[in-house]
């Protein structure tokens, strides 16, 4: 797979992780502004992405993924207790069917770690989440930063 593609679907996952993880639950309360995530998946290590979100776009995303009947994932379980949310989520793409889980533990309302296990119990994919300040001028809620000066809105369709 090119480094390229490889960046881009880093980049989708850790943004949509976190929609995934959570969807079936009641959304914890994320403090508006500027995030920066960083995502190791495979050989793919820390790769950077910031994203300007607020609960209502956070919202959006997670329903979005929950009503889009296309969605290669789903979410079979999911709980939330105090600080620490898991989930477990079946994958379809093409004829493979792979399940994951995926554990995030959330240091109040300004940042998250997230582990996602294969069914082999392997890590699949670590997201290290933080607030970082206010949206700088000319990002609007939605916006996604990632690798390679890579950009695009979440809330575009």
């Amino acid at each position: 797979m090119h480094m390229n593609r490889i960046l881009t679907l880093s980049v989708v996952l850790a943004v949509l992780g976190i929609a995934n993880t959570v969807a079936a639950i009641e959304l914890p309360d994320l403090k508006a502004g500027l995030w920066e995530s960083r995502t190791s998946m495979g050989a793919t290590k820390n790769s950077m992405s910031t994203m300007c979100m607020d609960n209502a776009t956070y919202k959006k995303m997670s329903d979005d993924q929950e009503k889009n009947p296309n969605r290669p994932c789903k979410v079979l379980h999911s709980e939330h207790s105090g600080s620490t949310i898991s989930s477990e989520v079946e994958c379809k793409f093409g004829d493979k069917v792979s399940r994951s889980k995926t554990v995030m533990t959330l240091s109040g309302n300004t940042g998250y770690h997230s582990e996602t296990r294969s069914s082999d119990n392997s890590v699949a994919m670590v997201i290290d989440s933080k607030y970082t300040g206010a949206c700088p001028a000319g990002m609007k809620l939605g916006d996604v930063t990632g690798p390679q000066g890579m950009k695009f809105n979440v809330l575009d369709k």
